[in-house]
């Protein structure tokens, strides 16, 4: 894994599924400057705030072919195996896949990250163990200097 920063603002972004995982995913994409748009026919209480807002484009349905069309990143947040490997099976060659339900499909993972300030600190236990890189993460911060 190659690790690097991301103006996403300028990329469209996809995420596919509505429940905890994409709104966890949705809340940093948008921190980040993205407007994702986000494909499911439900969705928590914080993603229909957003969508509200302007800050996600949401679509209320089920994924379809052609739903990927032109995003450079997509995040598949759904528990349904058949929908998770249609959409594996239209990524294309300039499009970058976090499969939530499977790092093994995966073109990239996320960090573990604290910002503070005018810094970020990121950990990575390379996907295999998350709750370790948030722990790490936390003890890091502990030893921070308070403002």
């Amino acid at each position: 894994m190659y690790p690097m920063m991301v103006d996403i603002s300028k990329r469209k972004i996809v995420v596919v599924g509505g429940g905890k995982i994409a709104t966890r995913k949705l809340q940093e994409l948008i921190r980040c400057g993205g407007q994702p748009t986000v494909i499911a026919p439900t969705v928590s209480p914080e993603i229909r705030e957003w969508a509200e807002n302007s800050q996600a484009v949401l679509i209320r349905r089920g994924y379809r072919s052609g739903d990927l069309e032109g995003a450079t990143f997509i995040f598949v947040c759904t528990d349904d195996p058949l929908i998770n490997n249609a959409i594996r099976s239209e990524i294309g060659p300039h499009q970058f896949l976090n499969d939530t339900t499977d790092r093994s499909n995966s073109d990239f993972i996320n960090l573990a990250t604290l910002r503070q300030d005018d810094f970020l600190v990121a950990v990575s236990t390379f996907g295999n163990d998350p709750r370790r890189a948030k722990r790490l993460l936390h003890e890091i911060a502990e030893k921070l200097p308070k403002k």
